[in-house]
């Protein structure tokens, strides 16, 4: 999901940064706008927050996990963003940028997987490609006019038309066909930097993202294939629009294996659980696992009992190599590498012969935590139990062992707000 937000800020950062709203189109949806249900007045909740951003003028944006944001300067001066997460499907939409969606689970694996086979990708400056977990989104720049198409488009939930002072005007929709996103306005001093945004509800519960190499390495630190990080802006595929973590770094490798040495859940369900590790969805999941080789339903505490266990070290490597690889590219699924398990993964309720990795290996699915998991049997086996020490298991320490605390509020001492 890290790499759906990214390329969502990235294709913002590129078309609307510096412009201003010349009118803002918000709908009466108390689930698009939870605010909206304890209002004492909806209608006038709405407007208020129209009139906002009428003026306003985008200075900037962020992202943390599966929440991405817009930074307004008001005329007031006051502080204002606008916090959006998708949801399912949400996504956003901008007027004369083509976009053409294809669904990973009804054959846009296939699409793909014969478009790199046969190497015709073309990887153009005005082309934008985006996976989204189930689909795959394909958008060319505003430098190139895109065929007429009806707007607002299907599913649009809000608009915002932007302008600047030379009249260049851009239209901006958010879409979101499953009725699942949510957009909050936060007004204020408490909002005033994006440490402390996520120093505030919601984001104050949720864990580090891993694809965040944050402020002092971001330019330097290859990348786990020796690769150096580009962050040029102004590309298609720029790496990360946002690759600042905001007062929330990831956990270094002795935090991280304390962490895994006390979850009693499976390692799939771990994984998934926004309090430890904010943007990792679904496929991004079963990538790491696949990467380093786990079963999705291993309870790793259950079979090692010390940090030094190279199985940790392989995990926390393979989840910051596919969360910052996912957001280099902006989560363009024809410029995944070619062992990557994500478009071999779709075919689970398919008649024909089971799916194989590129480098034959059958693939298999499995229910863990109520989610679909899918791996390699033949490369991600059961863990050995670990032999313990003879002093007995490894002792870790009691605050980083408490449910539903993540690690940033740890180092604190202070507990987090629920989500």
């Amino acid at each position: 999901m890290s790499n759906l937000v990214a390329h969502a800020c990235a294709l913002l950062r590129r078309n609307v940064l510096g412009l201003t709203v010349r009118r803002a189109v918000l709908p009466l949806d108390n689930l698009l706008f939870p605010v909206l249900k304890t209002a004492e007045n909806p209608e006038a909740t709405i407007a208020d927050a129209e009139k906002h951003l009428t003026g306003a003028t985008i200075k900037s944006l962020g992202r943390h996990g599966k929440y991405f944001w817009l930074r307004f300067e008001t005329a007031i001066g006051t502080p204002l963003v606008m916090l959006m997460h998708f949801g399912m499907t949400g996504r956003i939409r901008l007027r004369d940028v083509h976009s053409h969606m294809i669904f990973m689970e009804n054959g846009g694996d296939k699409k793909v997987l014969q478009q790199k086979s046969a190497n015709l990708i073309v990887n153009k400056v005005k082309e934008e490609d985006l996976a989204i977990g189930d689909e795959t989104v394909e958008e060319s720049g505003l430098e190139e006019k895109a065929e007429p198409e009806a707007w607002p488009p299907k599913f649009t939930k809000f608009e915002l038309f932007l302008t600047n002072e030379a009249d260049r005007s851009v239209e901006l929709a958010f879409l979101d066909p499953r009725r699942l996103a949510r957009v909050r306005f936060l007004q204020g001093e408490d909002y005033g930097t994006d440490t402390q945004l996520l120093s505030m509800p919601p984001l104050n519960s949720l864990g580090p993202d891993y694809s965040k190499k944050g402020l002092d390495n971001v330019h330097e630190d290859p990348d786990l294939n020796g690769n150096k990080a580009i962050f040029d802006y102004s590309s298609a595929f720029s790496g990360d629009p946002d690759p600042l973590h905001h007062g929330r770094p990831r956990l270094t490798f002795e935090e991280f294996a304390q962490v895994v040495l006390v979850k009693k859940k499976p390692i799939k369900a771990f994984l998934l659980d926004q309090d430890f590790f904010a943007g990792i969805g679904n496929w991004v999941s079963d990538e790491i696992l696949y990467h380093a080789k786990i079963h999705p339903s291993e309870v790793i505490s259950k079979k090692i009992s010390s940090t030094a266990n190279p199985v940790l070290r392989r995990l926390y490597d393979s989840i910051i190599y596919v969360m910052e690889e996912s957001v280099r590219v902006e989560g363009n699924a024809k410029l995944f590498p070619e062992n990557w398990l994500m478009l071999h993964r779709w075919g689970k309720g398919r008649k024909e012969p089971r799916a194989t990795t590129k480098s034959g290996h059958k693939v298999d699915f499995q229910t863990v935590g109520g989610r679909t998991s899918c791996f390699v049997p033949e490369l991600q086996k059961p863990l050995k139990k670990e032999e313990l020490p003879e002093d007995g298991p490894v002792q870790v320490k009691e605050e980083i062992s408490r449910p539903k605390k993540n690690i940033a509020q740890v180092r604190t001492g202070k507990r987090c707000a629920k989500r």
